[in-house]
């Protein structure tokens, strides 16, 4: 037993540089190493990029050729050789084109998705890197008391052993303070592994061995702001939440679909085309048809679909039947948007609660044990009692660290899905952190 937990102590100081980052640091290297945020940041330039392209079709297209030719001919018409050569300038402009119009849209609406999701890819990133903080001070929290629940329980092991060797307590009490002692020791390794896990996950999100966070302030107070109500949130919501604005988008790129597939099948597309050619030949010996040409040419062309065996108008009817299907699922998603804000406030409103009933449960148990030590001192408890009430003093204090830390990390969430889990909320954040 003695050589697992000085392995598991070893292999907690081995883990990554003794030295301590803050919240906001730890935002930060989460940012630089984290590849689906680059995904993101890539996917919005390749977007940005797409509009450009787009917009293009919607301008001439203008092409240029040359050419240079030889021939050499032996036939009873003509015996000799020919050179030629010939420049052109051709042109194709789109003058009516409504598909290219809404294309253009489509475009422009895919690119203000892609920096939705930019956005939203941040905010998960924040959320997550700071819900694994606040995960491992949690799991600090837990060990930190732990360890002094293992230094009370020796220290009182000791003291009953010396009082048994004397003959002042019987062998029982004895085996129950060794008992005691060795239960949280056991505690003490799964506290042991917990950090190390929680020190792994931040390791995976930063890439940088972290081992020491500064704690939450006891300043801190855990309450709700009194002028942030749930109705207030739920309209916030659905405004600000950057799933829906995601999906406010998709059902603007369905609705603009349906205009791309009405004009492809019914309206008609106007093209003006030019072109300005100068070709010359020179033939040896000399012929007729030596010398330069110029030719210029302007034309207005007009292409009106008119029947495709049904498809034109399925393709309307299946673009409108998608749109359809957007608009539902926005809707289950606002459904649910509202139900998670409502059983979020609900959480907060009861850890605010909890916090308070569980500082009064410490100071009780706090005076249970001073009770029970002092009758246990006069002979009136017992061992057993006198454990059980130092046992339930620690448990009612960590539970108190991980409700405060659990408030925490309920609040970010719901900053995260009224949309407000901003850069300025996490330093106002880290400031409590010391």
């Amino acid at each position: 037993m003695k050589k697992y937990i000085l392995a598991t102590v070893i292999a907690a100081a081995s883990i990554g540089n003794v030295y301590a980052e803050s919240l906001w640091d730890i935002y930060k290297l989460a940012q630089d190493h984290d590849p689906s945020l680059r995904s993101a940041a890539a996917t919005y330039e390749a977007q940005k990029e797409e509009v450009t392209i787009t917009k293009g079709n919607l301008f001439p297209d203008i092409t240029f050729n040359g050419n240079l030719g030889y021939s050499n001919t032996d036939s009873p018409a003509f015996d000799g050789h020919r050179t030629s050569h010939s420049l052109s300038l051709n042109m194709n402009y789109p003058i009516y084109s409504p598909a290219l119009g809404y294309a253009v849209d489509a475009v422009e609406i895919n690119f203000d998705r892609a920096a939705i999701d930019y956005e939203n890819a941040k905010e998960n990133l924040a959320l997550q890197s700071l819900t694994e903080y606040f995960d491992l001070l949690t799991a600090q929290a837990t060990l930190k008391n732990t360890e002094a629940q293992v230094r009370s329980n020796a220290s009182q092991l000791d003291r009953v052993t010396k009082q048994f060797d004397v003959g002042l307590v019987s062998i029982t009490d004895m085996q129950d303070a060794q008992a005691a002692y060795d239960a949280v020791k056991v505690r003490s390794l799964s506290a042991y592994s917990d950090v190390l896990k929680a020190q792994q996950a931040l390791y995976q999100r930063t890439g940088k061995k972290i081992t020491k966070i500064p704690e939450l302030s006891s300043d801190y107070e855990i309450q709700i702001d009194g002028d942030m109500t749930v109705e207030q949130l739920i309209p916030k919501a659905k405004k600000n939440n950057t799933d829906i604005k995601t999906l406010n988008l998709a059902v603007q790129a369905a609705e603009t679909n349906i205009q791309i597939q009405e004009s492809n099948g019914r309206s008609p597309t106007v093209v003006l085309t030019g072109s300005l050619s100068r070709s010359n030949s020179d033939a040896s010996p000399s012929g007729s048809s030596d010398g330069s040409t110029t030719d210029a040419s302007i034309g207005l062309g007009v292409s009106i679909p008119l029947y495709k065996g049904g498809a034109i108008n399925a393709s309307v009817r299946k673009s409108v039947a998608s749109a359809e299907s957007v608009k539902e699922s926005r809707e289950a998603a606002l459904q649910t948007l509202e139900l998670n804000i409502r059983s979020l406030y609900l959480d907060l409103e009861t850890s605010v609660a909890q916090v308070e009933a569980q500082a009064q449960l410490i100071r009780s148990r706090t005076s249970a044990l001073e009770a029970t030590q002092a009758g246990y001192d006069a002979g009136i408890r017992n061992l057993v009692e006198l454990l059980t009430a130092q046992s339930n003093l620690y448990d009612a204090q960590n539970t108190y660290q991980q409700l405060r830390y659990g408030f925490v990390i309920q609040h970010l969430n719901l900053l995260e899905l009224i949309g407000e889990l901003s850069e300025e909320e996490i330093r106002q954040l880290d400031s409590w952190l010391k």
